[in-house]
């Protein structure tokens, strides 16, 4: 009896619980579009201001070499001290030129005393114009030979050709230096210049005499400047010409060697895309910017041409008016849906 009560129990139950199965509710999780900032890019004369990296350099530059072998028994400056034009740099003594000096004076003194005496006498007649003109002459000769030896041994106290700093100190004092021995070398701070290597691709882009910007970083300025001179001669393993630019201002605490980015803009009629350094991208086949097209992501491989003050210049891979991710480009990859800011 109970197993009947049972049996009818279940079926009575059945219709309810198909009828519950066919109105079960299923919710889908609705995943929203990531959200990312885009450029559509272009072509500009903007896009032609290439950067080249360079170095700080001194115009002027003074080694001072040894006059003469010799002691060096004074260097009164300091390697990064200011000098003055005419402040004296280092002395040598050398007795080889202080004893010519010393000859030549003796010589000299000889000559004047007899020059005296020839005088008085051909005043009186005593003696011919021939003679006369003959110690006159010995006399002169002995004046050149003494300020000869004088200049040489002044020289041994050589002096700064102009105002600068002493960028470098080889020798130390008391050592014995041979003739034409570098002993340091001075720089004109005030008048700098900027080196650069121009890539032999680019020679032709590139005219001397134009303006050009001249980026420091260590110092937080960019100084305008002018490509003063392109090289003649390419280096033979980096296929690259020496190129200088003039700065056309000064800037408080700039020093040779500090490294700096010159920009140059194309007179070539060639227009480059120009993109933000932040969304190039680089993995083990080279480099790449994620683009949106019809709201969903692709990566595009690009051919880096150069750098500009903005960002990157961009030879193949993008075309006019694609729309590059700039902010967001960590949170994507290929295919994903955004939603897009421009």
């Amino acid at each position: 009896m109970n197993k009947l009560y049972a049996i009818t129990a279940v079926a009575l139950l059945l219709p309810c619980i198909n009828s519950c199965d066919h109105h079960v509710v299923r919710v889908e999780r609705q995943v929203e579009p990531v959200t990312v900032k885009v450029l559509s890019v272009k072509r500009g004369a903007d896009a032609r201001s290439t950067g080249f990296v360079g170095t700080v350099d001194a115009s002027r530059t003074n080694i001072v070499n040894a006059p003469a072998s010799g002691t060096l028994v004074s260097l009164p400056v300091r390697k990064g001290e200011s000098v003055r034009k005419g402040q004296i740099l280092a002395d040598v003594r050398s007795e080889t030129l202080e004893s010519a000096h010393s000859m030549a004076s003796a010589s000299l003194e000889q000559a004047e005393d007899g020059w005296k005496r020839v005088q008085m006498l051909h005043e009186s007649g005593t003696v011919s114009e021939a003679e006369y003109i003959k110690v006159q002459m010995q006399v002169q000769q002995a004046r050149a030979s003494e300020s000869a030896a004088r200049a040489a041994l002044e020289r041994c106290k050589p002096k700064a050709a102009f105002d600068g700093v002493v960028d470098e100190i080889w020798p130390s004092q008391n050592v014995e230096l041979t003739i034409g021995q570098p002993i340091l070398r001075l720089v004109d701070t005030k008048s700098l210049e900027i080196h650069f290597s121009l890539p032999e691709g680019d020679f032709g882009k590139y005219q001397a005499g134009q303006a050009a910007s001249v980026e420091i970083p260590s110092l937080g300025k960019t100084l305008p400047g002018r490509l003063a001179v392109k090289g003649t001669q390419a280096a033979v393993l980096s296929r690259s010409y020496d190129c200088t630019v003039t700065l056309g201002s000064k800037a408080e605490g700039l020093m040779p060697g500090m490294v700096c980015k010159v920009y140059l803009r194309s007179t070539s009629n060639e227009d480059r895309i120009e993109v933000p350094s932040s969304s190039v991208l680089t993995d083990m086949d080279g480099r790449y910017v994620w683009a949106v097209q019809d709201s969903v992501v692709c990566k595009k491989r690009i051919t880096v041409a150069g750098y500009s003050k903005d960002g990157i210049l961009v030879s193949e891979g993008l075309e006019e008016g694609d729309r590059v991710i700039i902010e967001g480009r960590r949170k994507v990859s290929s295919g994903v849906k955004v939603k897009t800011v421009e």
